[in-house]
């Protein structure tokens, strides 16, 4: 090597830059000190040996051979990284770049230049071991995990969504979200996600809720569905969880039917059981009445007060039976409606205007049931929380769809999320009629529930649904 200035075997020699310099045949010509620590011997011991396992690697050490078997049709240097261990025999790795120069005498040397990467190695190891577990978990998730951008367009789609939805990921991704939603989610998404991004107000993100998923084959069904959002630069993705839920609500509803078949026997044994050994009692104790009148008009009174009192007893548990037992048919609606306004007025002392429309036909006794005991819950909200005086009932029949009505002049509030299990049974009460519950209301005025079931869906934009809108 030519004598270099003081500086130049200082830049060469500082700590942090790896240089050596080796023949075509392999042979080292020059090391500086960092190459030559790791071999844990001085530079001037490595110079006339082969750089083959003394600084390089048989692979590596191949590719820098062939570079100088050829440096006229070079092409561009050389890029390699080298495993070695220091002088503490702690393992290093280092980025090499080697460049072919010509020198004076017409041999061809290779020159190679390098800094100390194992940190960066490191975090790049750490990082792909954390892609490969975040891959593995996505890939043997049993819920769906779908990943889109701020445009709406699928980027991944993991087995579980292909199980749930009957895509292949080839033939989701790429395409837009809205093709797992039905009507009228589908159509109005687009319109959800730019109001998000344009006004930062989320009606779905960072909260779980229950929507509907429509399935390849044209096929609905009822889904959990979590969305989170990761930015990047100024860029927005979005990660949506997706639980078919499809059997629990199967439970849910048997559940929900047991018990309403339940209450309708205890309804039925306390009408013709207890209901009629009161009406006995009451009977006995009247002729028993009748008859000491003429012995003892005391003994008479008191029983007399015995009779008002057992009446009084048939009254209660015929209002207990009827509550529990509210419809027989269908067609009873209106009537047990009108009844329910009728009860409100006279136990809880609001008034009650009641309008209701026979259902139509195809309108099934458990789906009346339903409307009842929605109508029954919104009623007494109104009054034990919102403080109402006055409540207007309808129930509006249009065609196939029946839309119930309950409006009060209470106290109101400004968010419904969260407001207790009363809404929450509402709301899953209409879903299992294939029904839609919206409530609207605002402090001091008032609060108006609507159930709408069967019929178009109903336009959401219009009103504040009990569980949010099927936004992003």
């Amino acid at each position: 090597m030519p004598k270099d200035p003081a500086w130049a075997k200082a830049m060469i020699h500082s700590t942090g830059l790896f240089a050596a310099v080796v023949d075509a045949a392999g042979q080292i010509l020059f090391v500086n000190n960092e190459v030559a620590s790791t071999c844990g011997c001085g530079a001037d011991m490595l110079v006339g040996q082969s750089a083959l396992d003394s600084i390089l690697s048989s692979e590596n050490f191949h590719q820098v051979v062939a570079l100088l078997a050829n440096p006229d049709g070079f092409r561009g240097p050389v890029q390699f990284e080298q495993t070695c261990l220091n002088n503490q025999k702690s393992t290093r790795i280092v980025a090499y770049v080697a460049s072919p120069h010509i020198q004076d005498t017409g041999q061809a040397v290779a020159i190679l230049t390098g800094f100390d990467v194992t940190d960066r190695a490191k975090i790049t190891d750490a990082l792909r071991r954390s892609e490969a577990q975040i891959r593995a978990i996505v890939e043997t998730a049993v819920d769906a995990i779908i990943t889109m951008n701020d445009r709406g367009f699928i980027e991944s789609f993991n087995p579980a969504a292909e199980r749930i939805f009957g895509y292949a990921a080839a033939e989701a991704i790429g395409q837009k979200v809205d093709m797992l939603m039905p009507e009228p989610y589908h159509s109005e998404h687009h319109h959800y996600v730019n109001n998000y991004l344009r006004t930062g107000h989320a009606k779905i993100i960072g909260v779980g809720r229950e929507v509907t998923g429509l399935r390849k084959d044209g096929s609905t069904f009822p889904m959990y569905l979590a969305v989170g959002e990761q930015k990047a630069g100024d860029t927005r993705h979005f990660t949506g969880i997706v639980r078919d839920i499809t059997e629990r609500k199967r439970m849910e509803a048997e559940i929900l039917h047991i018990a309403e078949r339940e209450q309708r026997r205890i309804g039925q044994d306390l009408h013709d059981g207890l209901g009629q050994l009161l009406t006995g009692a009451a009977m006995v104790s009247k002729a028993i009445a009748q008859r000491l009148k003429k012995k003892s008009k005391v003994l008479a009174g008191e029983t007399e007060n015995l009779t008002a009192l057992l009446n009084d007893a048939i009254a209660q548990t015929r209002r207990l039976a009827r509550g529990l037992q509210p419809l027989d048919q269908a067609d009873e609606f209106p009537t047990a409606l009108e009844e329910l306004g009728y009860q409100m007025e006279s136990l809880l002392g609001v008034t009650c205007d009641v309008r209701a429309d026979a259902l139509p036909q195809s309108c099934s006794l458990l789906a009346a049931t339903h409307l009842y005991r929605i109508a029954q819950e919104a009623m007494n909200n109104a009054v034990r929380h919102g403080q109402a005086k006055h409540l207007d009932i309808s129930s509006q029949t249009l065609g196939s769809l029946v839309r119930l009505t309950i409006h009060d002049d209470g106290a109101g509030f400004s968010e419904p999320r969260g407001r207790g299990l009363g809404l929450r049974i509402m709301d899953y009460r209409a879903r299992v009629i294939g029904g839609h519950l919206d409530i609207r209301s605002s402090p001091g005025s008032g609060t108006t529930v609507v159930c709408s079931v069967g019929g178009p869906e109903p336009n959401l934009e219009t009103v504040h649904h009990a569980d949010d809108s099927p936004a992003i």
